[in-house]
């Protein structure tokens, strides 16, 4: 699943199970983009890569931007949007992150939220970004942590989000950063670490003696011991 995106999302979006959960990471990615971007006023926004639109209309909830844009490369996805957006995403597009139908400086804001880990050239999407935006969101998972190079390393079993969610890049809460600033050459002007709630184990069905395990590592950990264990979140607010 989740190679091809137009067919996976045109299956994936008749699933209420989906939807909802969706909707459930929509609410914490949409709180995550409002504390990096906490010193800043953005008129406009657009957000790469929208999928089912949960985190615009989140975003439209919280008042955080005056205009709404957004686009994705699969066109069920953007009808699914155009349809449930209607009011304040005036244009929903189909298209590349790295091939942005945009002028230079478009926009306040841009967002790629849990894009660049499906992307074989994630340099080229934040170029495209940094270019059509003064601001660019990023918001990746951490995966390559400890539980992960035991999995892939000792175990020798593909990450898991290879197959299930069409994961092609692997970052660390280290790395990312790394990533960001020498590869993309952003600079980082804002960031978060999102340790997950509970509701996101609760929307993907996860065993609960998993999610017990992970509820005693987090009350018991600091936070940057934590991320290096587990996959947490990672947001930045960055300009070229």
């Amino acid at each position: 699943m989740w190679q091809d995106y137009d067919a996976s999302y045109r299956g994936a979006l008749q699933d209420s199970a989906f939807l909802a959960w969706r909707e459930l990471g929509a609410r914490k990615k949409a709180e995550n983009i409002v504390r990096v971007c906490q010193e800043i006023k953005p008129v406009s926004l657009v957000e790469i890569g929208c999928g089912t639109g949960a985190v615009l209309r989140m975003l439209h909830a919280m008042n955080f931007a005056q205009e709404y844009y957004c686009i994705d490369v699969s066109f069920s996805a953007v009808r699914f949007v155009l349809n449930s957006c209607p009011d304040f995403a005036p244009r929903a597009l189909v298209g590349s992150a790295d091939a942005l139908p945009f002028p230079d400086g478009a926009f306040s804001v841009a967002v790629l939220s849990h894009v660049l880990e499906h992307l074989d050239d994630p340099v080229s999407a934040l170029r495209e970004t940094s270019r059509i935006a003064r601001f660019v969101v990023v918001e990746v998972p951490t995966e390559k942590v400890l539980s992960n190079v035991v999995r892939t390393k000792v175990l020798f079993r593909p990450y898991a989000s290879r197959a299930d969610a069409g994961h092609v890049q692997f970052w660390s809460p280290a790395s990312i950063a790394k990533f960001l600033t020498q590869d993309a050459g952003m600079e980082i002007l804002n960031r978060r670490l999102d340790l997950l709630g509970e509701e996101i184990d609760a929307g993907r069905n996860t065993p609960r003696t998993k999610s017990l395990v992970k509820r005693t590592l987090k009350s018991a950990l600091p936070a940057s011991i934590y991320s290096r264990l587990l996959t947490t979140h990672a947001v930045f607010l960055c300009r070229r």
